[in-house]
């Protein structure tokens, strides 16, 4: 384990609010990738990912941290802002691989870096939002002597949950500030899957979708999802919020009334706390928190 001493962060309200930046978790094929611990006051917080967005091909884990993730963590939620691997240096399932090995990585620290990691929730937005969905639906049994990665409640933002209806999409809202220009070609989710056109890789779009492996006994899920969204429609968040609960998954949608993609909305003070009221609920024992 490796990154510099402990440092007080007093930003956006989060007077308390520890951070331990540039923990080194895994090295795939040589690359370092790295995560930052916003770890509140109390003791034996419950544990969340942070999975960042970016269409899978930019982003940052440090991207909007205090106006989201010391807010949650000053509320009682430890965050674990995750690295991933971007489309640009690998294809899917790399991003996938990095977070389950992040969850892996937390479980063996969890005594040095005083965690509670017995139970992991995960939190992502857009592209993060869907990995998240991903990492909670989708065990990785392929070496149990690699260690545990299952997360016990995803809440996922403004997530793609069905990549083979991206090129059909139809936006629910003008497009968001931070887009100009036409989109772009080839489409995110056919540079995440290494591809010219999703048309190309229909079968590895739709093992790359959360809809395709919702299954009952799957952990609590948390969508939320602004019902003018520009990029991702709604439907995505709708669609998944649907197969979950016929699959007896305990599932809440949350529909922001006028936000767009990545819309301020989803950092305010009821946003956010939402975010930490359920991952308290789902993570705590007893439900308590």
């Amino acid at each position: 384990m490796t990154g510099g001493p402990p440092v007080q962060a007093a930003r956006g309200g989060a007077a308390g609010v520890t951070v331990r930046s540039d923990l080194v978790y895994s090295s795939p094929q040589g690359v370092e990738l790295q995560l930052d611990l916003y770890l509140p006051a109390t003791s034996s917080a419950p544990l969340c990912l942070w999975l960042h967005g970016g269409g899978w091909a930019r982003g940052s884990r440090t991207a909007r941290a205090a106006e989201r993730l010391l807010p949650v963590a000053a509320s009682g939620v430890a965050v674990a802002a995750v690295q991933y691997r971007l489309s640009g240096a690998a294809t899917f399932p790399a991003p996938l691989d990095d977070v389950r090995a992040a969850v892996r990585w937390l479980r063996r620290n969890a005594a040095d870096l005083d965690l509670d990691a017995e139970r992991v929730g995960v939190w992502g937005a857009s592209a993060g939002g869907h990995l998240a969905a991903l990492l909670a639906l989708c065990p990785d049994d392929r070496d149990p002597d690699l260690g545990d990665s299952s997360v016990q409640a995803a809440v996922c933002w403004f997530p793609v949950t069905d990549l083979t209806v991206r090129d059909t999409d139809v936006p629910a809202g003008p497009p968001p500030p931070f887009m100009t220009g036409p989109r772009a070609d080839p489409s995110p989710e056919a540079l995440l899957l290494g591809a010219e056109s999703l048309q190309h890789v229909v079968a590895a779009a739709r093992a790359a979708s959360p809809v395709t492996h919702v299954h009952r006994g799957a952990p609590p899920f948390l969508l939320v999802h602004g019902d003018r969204d520009g990029m991702v429609p709604a439907e995505h968040s709708r669609a998944l919020h649907r197969a979950l609960r016929a699959a007896g998954v305990d599932s809440s949608l949350w529909l922001l009334a006028g936000a767009n993609h990545e819309d301020p909305a989803f950092e305010t003070p009821a946003s956010l706390a939402a975010v930490a009221a359920f991952l308290r609920s789902a993570l705590v024992p007893g439900g308590a928190g």
